[in-house]
């Protein structure tokens, strides 16, 4: 029987410890970026996910640029069309797939 070590040396506390020094503002907010006289940051979504016992996987999404300019502040999102496209295509697929089941009756 293997003992237990509850020291913190755990696989858990090794993987908490590692989230607390990678969840930083910077993580989601990129370098800014001066163009002209607009000041443009970027914004993403980071999502953390984890397997049992066999490891874990981190994933960026970009989501929206920051723009300031000396009269105003405004949020540009970051259309995704692949998922747009991917979600039409799904919407539609379930559409037909109920219509010919409600055909046949």
């Amino acid at each position: 029987m293997q003992d237990v070590d509850f020291s913190g040396n755990t696989a858990v506390s090794q993987i908490a410890d590692r989230l607390r020094t990678s969840a930083r503002v910077d993580v989601v907010y990129g370098e800014e970026r001066k163009i002209g006289d607009k000041t443009i940051i970027p914004i993403a979504v980071v999502a953390y996910a984890f397997g049992g016992g066999s490891g874990g996987g981190v994933r960026v999404q970009p989501v929206a640029v920051l723009e300031v300019t000396g009269d105003e502040t405004r949020v540009l999102p970051v259309l995704d069309w692949t998922r747009i496209i991917t979600t039409a295509i799904t919407i539609f697929g379930a559409w037909m797939l109920v219509r010919s089941l409600f055909r046949r009756r």
